[in-house]
């Protein structure tokens, strides 16, 4: 009599051979879709950030082969808004921390953190046809022959920060404040009034040192002048991560980029003060 294999041999190295082939599909499947193991990371951010933000995503996205960035650059108050409507977001950089504390209350992120700051500063056509100076800078900006253009306050931190500025001249200046605000041009945010200084169709813009210093970079024939310490503001760049995202651990990877030497190298080449 030939001898029989028991039955239950045969499905001895059943399991192993499952889980085997079980690897093998999943590892196909993955090779197939490399989406499975990709992340997009969402990041909003003000409009004064393309540049340096740009720089530090591609540093990043070299270090985290696979992820890709969706950047959104606008006012700080119009992403805030976009946010509150539900639009997906993982990181938000604001040029203040006001649009944060608001976003936090209303239970989007948990906290945030300031990682720059920036100054204002005024800048004219390189033909200068107002004839504005550093000495007669305050007295052009009552004159209401010069055409004024800025941000917007409420809908953009550099309007905020430039309305203040205006406030602080008419505490040293009676009706300076009314004389200003009464003949400025505020477009929606900082975006709208760099290529209409770029152009020459305005006579004086107030933006952020480091978006003049972009726009002089980039070949606009612009004259850049500082605004006295007394007058000015500082202006706050903040960054949180949004409840809503779905990629903490890159997030944070970003974030601790983001004050890496690395990324303050950056953040000052580009005309910002990076915390210390």
């Amino acid at each position: 009599m030939k001898n029989r294999v028991k039955p239950i041999l045969k499905f001895k190295y059943l399991p192993l051979f499952l889980t085997g082939l079980f690897i093998n599909f999943a590892g196909f499947a993955m090779l197939g879709n490399p989406a499975a193991n990709a992340a997009t990371l969402r990041i909003m951010a003000a409009d004064a950030l393309p540049k340096p933000l740009t720089e530090i995503g591609n540093i990043f996205k070299k270090e985290h082969p696979g992820v890709k960035i969706d950047y959104d650059f606008m006012g700080s108050g119009v992403l805030k808004g976009d946010i509150e409507e539900g639009a997906p977001c993982d990181i938000f950089l604001s040029a203040n921390g006001k649009f944060q504390r608001q976003l936090k209350r209303k239970g989007f992120l948990n906290s945030y953190r300031v990682f720059a700051y920036d100054y204002l500063a005024a800048a004219t056509p390189y033909n200068n046809p107002a004839h504005i100076t550093k000495s007669n800078l305050i007295q052009k900006l009552m004159d209401s022959n010069v055409v004024l253009t800025t941000s917007s306050p409420h809908s953009d931190p550099a309007g905020d920060y430039t309305w203040k500025m205006f406030k602080i001249i008419g505490k040293n200046i009676p009706g300076a404040f009314e004389k200003i605000t009464n003949h400025v041009n505020h477009l929606l945010d900082a975006a709208m009034v760099m290529p209409v200084l770029e152009s020459g169709n305005t006579d004086l813009g107030i933006l952020y040192t480091s978006q003049l210093l972009e726009l002089k970079r980039s070949g606009a024939k612009i004259n850049i002048i500082p605004i006295p310490e007394k007058y000015n503001s500082r202006a706050k760049f903040t960054v949180s991560i949004l409840n809503q995202s779905k990629h903490k651990v890159i997030d944070r990877d970003f974030i601790k980029l983001l004050f890496s030497k690395k990324g303050k190298k950056i953040l000052k080449r580009w005309g910002f003060s990076p915390v210390k």
